[in-house]
């Protein structure tokens, strides 16, 4: 971690905000996919409910850091009405800015995203981030 960054910059009170929302899983979801992070050891179930292309609901549990509880629980909050393509496209766009360390920049509905930038640094809490997204392209392959 760079000399001038602390803990408070990587965990910052949004980020926390979000991770403490909790579990939240779907009753009779059309999809439920559970995806591992070998290298930490990180969890989550996800829950997707689809109608036609839509996302219609998303639910989580999550045995993980605060860093994969914030991006399951703004997946969660920014999914709906999207279809699963929109959230492939955010998913390696989100991927690429954090390999390059350069800043988050993703369409405005995402923008939210934007909380992860110091995580941008540490190469190993990349994975932390983007596991939401690894399981949801699991539930696209098949879909």
């Amino acid at each position: 971690m760079n000399e001038l960054m602390s803990d408070d910059d990587l965990y910052n009170k949004k980020l926390l905000r979000l991770a403490a929302m909790g579990d939240c899983r779907l009753e009779s979801p059309d999809y439920t996919i559970v995806h591992n992070n070998p290298l930490c050891g990180d969890r989550i179930t996800l829950d997707l409910r689809i109608d036609g292309d839509l996302i219609s609901g998303v639910g989580y549990k999550a045995q993980s850091c605060a860093l994969c509880k914030a991006s399951a629980q703004l997946i969660k909050d920014l999914s709906i009405g999207r279809n699963l393509a929109e959230l492939e496209k955010v998913h390696m766009t989100l991927k690429s800015q954090l390999k390059e360390n350069s800043p988050i920049s993703l369409p405005s509905n995402w923008e939210s995203f934007h909380i992860f930038q110091p995580v941008a640094e540490i190469k190993n809490r990349h994975s932390c981030v983007l596991l939401p997204f690894q399981a949801l392209a699991k539930i696209e392959t098949i879909y």
